[in-house]
């Protein structure tokens, strides 16, 4: 048996960002699968479900905001994703876009210390039960 029970959905075009964000999780027993793009991401939503995303909000190929509105609107995996989202902006900013039922979680400012990332993995984790 795997010691990685529950998954992840990583976006971002930055390749390291993606890779350091995994090896945070695969700390904490989180295997993640990462997308470089919201078009990647779709793709790999529809191969399997995941347990929450963290995505890069500023994306400038495919905005983060507009995989979930795809997906939701969409139907594919999950009705209700929890959503981490790294962003290097204003942290109460907002940007337009379809959330649907989508709830973003926390909002982790670029870079993030991986305490940071940790504590809002493991709130998303605890609430799944």
């Amino acid at each position: 048996m795997s010691r990685h029970s529950r998954s992840a959905l990583i976006v971002s075009d930055s390749a390291p960002l993606r890779q350091y964000t995994a090896s945070i999780l695969g700390a904490v027993g989180v295997a993640a699968a990462e997308a470089a793009s919201g078009f990647q991401a779709m793709d790999r939503l529809a191969e399997r479900s995941f347990d929450f995303y963290v995505v890069d909000l500023d994306m400038p190929s495919s905005d983060g905001l507009a995989i979930f509105a795809i997906s939701l609107t969409g139907g594919v995996r999950g009705p209700s994703p929890a959503v981490i989202g790294l962003t290097a902006g204003e942290e109460d900013s907002t940007k337009p876009g379809p959330w649907g039922e989508a709830t973003l979680l926390a909002r982790l400012p670029k870079p993030f210390h991986p305490d940071e990332l940790v504590a809002a993995a493991q709130a998303i984790l605890k609430s799944l039960g």
